[in-house]
């Protein structure tokens, strides 16, 4: 069974075209809201370049590196090897289209922190 990982909400910053420019957080009557971040977890380790993160600098994948051929064949090790270091069993790495859409789906449904 997963367990539920909770975290302030993050939304796309899109802009005039729809493109979207980064995240901002999510807020609610003037408050932050608190959502399941077992999806936002997963596109910021995917999304993000190795040393964004300050605290620790050897975490995300950076996937907009590896747009040629040969990155390509490497990225589905990469995501796996992130994604279970961060604590998640990865059962198979079979892309949630509805995902795109919905910033609160798991990108990989089938990686999830075990509880």
């Amino acid at each position: 069974m997963a367990r539920k990982m909770m975290d302030i909400g993050l939304v796309p910053v899109l802009d005039g075209d729809g493109n979207e420019l980064g995240e901002d957080l999510a807020t609610a009557a003037g408050d932050f809201t608190v959502v399941e971040s077992t999806g936002q977890h997963q596109r910021q380790l995917i999304m993000n370049a190795p040393g964004e993160f300050k605290q620790n600098p050897a975490i995300c994948v950076g996937a907009p590196l590896y747009i040629d051929d040969e990155g390509a064949q490497q990225l589905q090790t990469i995501i796996t090897q992130q994604l279970m270091l961060d604590g998640q069993e990865v059962v198979n790495l079979t892309p949630n289209l509805n995902s795109v859409i919905d910033n609160t789906v798991n990108l990989f449904e089938n990686a999830f922190y075990p509880g």
